[in-house]
């Protein structure tokens, strides 16, 4: 489970908190079994805590004793490789080597104990960076240019010609990248042309079959040779005005590999923050005959509880004059949303999940206690308080796109209760299958129109799990 943001060069700070949280044992008429009596630790690893992690003799004698091969040891390398790198990756992952972490660390604690870690593993690159990191570069000789010509002594091209560049281009695999350098003049010959300008454009042989421009979606420039290593401000000048989350990717070529280097930059309202392919991921760690990564749980926290909020974060819009936001944590009813304010007001807040991995996944829900109070009376409540889940979620709701979990109902009622009280209800089981093995952000939403009632929208114990089995 992760906050979805790409991470740059950062260095996480240790947090860890303990308090008690009392979720209530409370059934519904369709008996769906709620939170049980916790003690819940939230810690995030520091880069000395990647270094233990690897050192730690068993996780060491672990990675060892996988390596079942003579002379191979992929198990013990990629241990290493999270000292090195201070992330995680696809052979040691976290629910791998964490339990040791936390039992050499914490040995005393009680059973039933759960921390829930937020940790940074490597996710992969973009399908497209990983392909434009296999570009090689072709420059065009005089052979080409007579033969593109059809006869000598034309060192450049021009309108005209230009598009018969793939005409001399070699044959390489299906999907692969040249960046094709040539000079070119914007004048014909007969017109007086002349060199101008040294060009370098990518070509991608597609389907096995012709080459054609490549083009995507994201922007892409490749940058002169003389401004290598200079990325960052390469990005400032050629993007004076860049917009919070705009998106470029970069190429320069390596001489030493003769090969192009790609990676991608989201400009994070300041700064332009290269894409890793390191993210930050939660995972639940539950004591039991020993700690082990609770797969079942994808995510619980229990929001209400001195300083347990969690990784939960507020994002707010459109605040009409009279109030300054819609969501506030409070230790005794958690997550506590309204736009009544002396009044009722518009506006839209929410408050988001960290990036949920619905790992291994077959049945998984969400549930969550919650109350609501003087709410709108002419069936527009679900308008107002709604559930939704996103895959595509980074750090801004706008953005993403979301899909809204229909309301529970049961016994002639829904997951909104008709009458509107402080009493603290379950939303019941809201099924999340439909991403099973993805990964997810649910965000809770608060969203209230001109001349509408303003409930209070009260929201703690959030659930993600697989059903307990009888």
């Amino acid at each position: 489970m992760k906050t979805k943001y790409i991470l740059g060069i950062v260095a996480l700070s240790l947090g860890l908190a303990s308090c008690e949280n009392y979720f209530d044992k409370k059934y519904m008429d369709n008996g769906d079994p709620q939170i049980s009596v916790v003690k819940t630790y939230d810690y995030t690893l520091t880069e000395a805590d990647y270094v233990t992690i690897a050192n730690n003799k068993t996780n060491k004698a672990y990675a060892e004793s996988l390596d079942t091969i003579a002379n191979r040891t992929p198990n013990q390398n990629a241990l290493a490789r999270v000292a090195e790198q201070h992330c995680f990756n696809e052979t040691a992952s976290a629910d791998m080597y964490v339990p040791a972490f936390i039992y050499s660390k914490y040995p005393h604690l009680d059973p039933g104990s759960t921390f829930n870690v937020t940790y940074r593993t490597y996710d992969g690159l973009p399908a497209y960076i990983r392909m434009l990191n296999n570009t090689i570069r072709y420059t065009l000789s005089e052979t080409d240019y007579a033969k593109i010509w059809g006869k000598e002594g034309i060192p450049y091209l021009s309108p005209s010609v230009v598009d018969k560049v793939t005409d001399v281009l070699p044959q390489i695999d299906d999907d692969m990248c040249v960046g094709v350098v040539y000079n070119y003049s914007s004048k014909e010959q007969d017109a007086g042309g002349k060199i101008e300008e040294q060009r370098e454009v990518l070509y991608l042989f597609k389907d096995g079959m012709e080459w054609v421009k490549y083009s995507s979606e994201t922007p892409l420039r490749i940058m002169p040779d003389n401004v290598n290593g200079q990325a960052i401000n390469y990005l400032h000048n050629s993007y004076p005005y860049a917009t919070e989350n705009q998106i470029v990717a970069l190429m320069n070529y390596n001489t030493k590999t003769s090969l192009y280097e790609a990676t991608e930059y989201k400009f994070n309202g300041s700064e332009w923050v290269a894409n890793t392919g390191i993210i930050e991921e939660v995972m639940s760690f539950v004591l039991a005959s020993g700690w082990s990564a609770n797969l079942s749980t994808y995510y619980k926290q229990a929001v209400a509880g001195e300083g347990n909020q969690g990784k939960l974060t507020t994002q707010e819009f459109d605040l009409e004059e009279g109030i300054s936001y819609i969501w506030k944590f409070d230790n005794t009813y958690g997550m506590k949303g309204t736009a009544y304010y002396s009044g009722p007001h518009s506006g839209e807040g929410w408050f988001v999940t960290p990036t949920i991995k619905l790992k291994n996944s077959t049945s998984p829900a969400l549930s969550f206690d919650h109350a609501i109070n003087y709410g709108p009376l002419d069936g527009t409540l679900k308008d107002q308080v709604s559930v939704w889940v996103s895959t595509d979620y980074t750090d801004d709701v706008r953005t993403a796109t979301w899909t809204q979990l229909p309301w529970n109902e049961f016994d002639g009622t829904t997951g909104l209760m008709d009458s509107f009280s402080w009493t603290f209800y379950n939303s019941g089981r809201m099924d999340l299958s439909a991403w099973n093995n993805q990964k997810i952000v649910i965000g809770f939403r608060y969203k209230s129109v001109a001349g509408q009632t303003c409930c209070t929208w009260e929201v703690k114990n959030i659930l993600v799990n697989e059903p307990e089995e009888n």
